[in-house]
């Protein structure tokens, strides 16, 4: 719905632009012949009034092609010109400076036939000339509709990219998170096993502390027996003395 006024806002600016340009007389050559003309300057791009003109003519399926310097739809019917095949000519081109540049839409439509009233031909012309300034505004409408949907749907792909990006992100917060919470856990154990072994190594040191007064008295009563052998020994050298 949105999009829809938008569109509609947009036909009404560009028509009230575009209908601000009047339609001017003019003669042009087409070939040998000098014939009245109508010409229509409006503040647009020259690309997007061809394209805009291309389109009608298509849209009316009208076929053209380049004759006499002009784009030519070449004795076909033009409903809203002629109850009979005509040749109708136009031009797209652009005028003036830069700054000031406009561009400018040339039409006419020669008829052998006589029992067209040229008054009446020229004045349709100028009607359809005319009539262009409200379909130029449609078509520009749509071509803005059209590149913003081009513009929409690359914005909701990467908003599609960044919503899988941030999903992709979420998992491995997650996944993080998990890895944390299990390392924690290998903390916790290995905490309680360190626990676990400091009581070993202080048992350990008890034992080494009772072991270690255990050895004190074990060496004096070494050194205790030592004299006491060493005593013997000198008993033992003198009766060995008295003996000889």
């Amino acid at each position: 719905m949105l999009k829809k006024t938008i569109v509609a806002a947009l036909v009404m600016l560009f028509g009230i632009n575009a209908m601000a340009q009047t339609v001017q007389e003019a003669t042009v050559q087409v070939g040998t012949l000098t014939v009245p003309a109508y010409t229509l300057s409006v503040e647009k791009d020259v690309k997007l009034v061809q394209n805009a003109l291309n389109q009608r003519f298509k849209d009316a399926k009208l076929k053209t092609k380049s004759s006499e310097g002009y784009q030519a739809v070449i004795d076909q019917l033009v409903p809203e010109i002629s109850t009979v095949p005509v040749n109708l000519y136009t031009k797209v081109e652009e005028q003036g400076k830069k700054k000031n540049r406009v561009t400018v839409v040339t039409m006419c439509a020669i008829t052998t036939d006589l029992t067209i009233d040229q008054n009446t031909l020229r004045a349709n012309v100028r009607s359809y000339l005319e009539g262009f300034t409200s379909y130029l505004a449609r078509y520009e409408a749509n071509q803005n509709m059209q590149a913003e949907q081009k513009n929409l749907r690359q914005a909701e792909k990467a908003a599609a990219a960044a919503a899988d990006a941030v999903s992709d992100l979420e998992k491995d917060i997650a996944s993080d998170h998990k890895k944390i919470a299990d390392k924690q856990n290998e903390i916790k154990k290995l905490q309680e096993k360190i626990k676990d072994l400091e009581k070993d190594i202080a048992d350990l040191e008890k034992r080494i502390e009772k072991n270690s007064g255990k050895k004190v008295d074990a060496e004096r009563k070494v050194e205790e027996a030592k004299e006491g052998v060493s005593a013997k020994q000198g008993e033992v050298e003198r009766y060995r003395q008295m003996a000889e």
